[in-house]
């Protein structure tokens, strides 16, 4: 796909992408489709698991693995920079790693989103029952029917969505932390317990991945290095600040009494008013991140394989709904095989795509500059290996 810009004032450009003009997304924009494509249902259960920790160990948890999250970002940031395509992925695989890359790419990454699209299906349903009464199975297949849709029409309209939709989210968060903060009971945030140490990590990686939307931030911010790299930036710390306040908030409320789907808990313990915004933060935080993800596994399907839009959204479609219907119903335990076993392995293939993209030259022109890669690159695998060791055994 071709782009190309075509001056209208000093400080207007105008994008033509699949053959429609429309104005460059505003770095802002930016910012929201990696922050609505990163917080989701991992958010929702992150109080269950940092609970089992203690909330100073998970606040310090939450920081580092956010920091080395914005880290591997802008790795991915870099590598989607010089590649001057719409790649996802599978398409970097392929490049740098041959077609066994590829399709050890595909693998992982279609089953790690169609899982991640599984939890969203499990968890709105869960969320709308509470909210509107009914069964959570009838919830659950009135959401996949219009996230499904959306999929479909595709990011030009869904990014106008995934704004309000982002911009819904950080306001309800304010807002329930701002209600809930005077009912912490002080003995909930003393608790430390370091025999559960390593049991946070699938939910922690679950809920900070984001690595599918950085090629789609970059798809509409192509050839904008700079503004690129200032929106991975900021929108990793909103979240890792989002996380942080809403999991003191829940966890300083609820205590031992977390529940799976955080806002349920809360919203029981402190009335209906928070029930009622809290689940609408639910509601809309699982609503943008699912978005996102659908559009990335289309993107993929499309791009790298050259399928139809239409084949491409409905293989998006059926495979999560064919989980569900199958029985896979537990939200933690699928985010956490999700997040510690698939994403994992996702995220050191990318560490090896981008050390086997510098070995090329590739990354040493333009003006998406990094420094420190290697300590970086350092860090993030001996966290990755380990986690991915851990959370392999915990299934056995």
């Amino acid at each position: 796909m071709n782009y190309y810009y075509e001056p209208i004032r000093q400080e207007v450009a105008v994008i033509k992408k699949q053959g429609i003009f429309r104005r460059q997304i505003s770095l802002f924009e930016g910012v929201a489709l990696i922050v609505s494509g990163t917080i989701g249902a991992g958010v929702l259960s992150l109080p269950f698991a940092i609970a089992k920790v203690g909330v100073f160990l998970g606040i310090l948890y939450i920081v580092a693995v956010g920091i080395l999250m914005m880290g591997l970002n802008l790795l991915l940031g870099k590598i989607a920079s010089a590649s001057q395509k719409e790649m996802q992925l599978v398409g970097f695989a392929e490049k740098y790693l041959g077609r066994v890359g590829k399709w050890f790419m595909t693998v992982l990454l279609y089953f790690m989103l169609w899982g991640v699209l599984t939890v969203y299906i499990i968890g709105e349903g869960e969320v709308l029952s509470a909210l509107f009464g009914g069964s959570e199975f009838f919830w659950s297949m009135i959401f996949f029917a219009v996230v499904t849709f959306l999929i479909y029409i595709g990011l030009r309209t869904v990014k106008v969505i995934e704004l309000f939709l982002t911009l819904g989210v950080l306001a309800v968060v304010l807002v329930l932390v701002l209600s809930s903060v005077l009912s912490i009971e002080p003995v909930n945030l003393a608790e430390i317990n370091f025999v559960n140490l390593l049991l946070p990590y699938g939910v922690l990686l679950f809920a900070f991945h984001g690595t599918t939307s950085v090629p789609e931030a970059y798809s509409v911010l192509i050839n904008r290095e700079r503004t690129f790299k200032k929106a991975i930036i900021i929108a990793g710390v909103i979240i890792i600040t989002v996380y942080a306040l809403f999991v003191s908030v829940v966890v300083g409320v609820t205590g031992a009494g977390t529940s799976e789907i955080a806002t349920i808990a809360l919203g029981n313990k402190l009335g209906e008013k928070i029930f009622l915004l809290g689940n609408l933060f639910a509601v809309l935080a699982m609503g943008t991140s699912c978005l996102m993800a659908g559009l990335a596994l289309r993107d993929s399907m499309e791009w790298d394989f050259k399928l139809s839009k239409k084949v491409s959204t409905l293989l998006t479609g059926i495979v999560p709904f064919t989980f569900f219907v199958l029985g896979f119903r537990g939200f933690v335990e699928t985010i956490d095989i999700v997040g510690g076993v698939f994403m994992s392995f996702e995220m050191l293939v990318i560490l090896l795509i981008y050390w086997r993209a510098k070995q090329a030259g590739d990354l040493s022109v333009g003006r998406f500059k990094l420094h420190h890669t290697t300590l970086l690159l350092t860090l993030l695998l001996l966290a990755l290996t380990a986690g991915a060791i851990y959370s392999v055994i915990k299934l056995f």
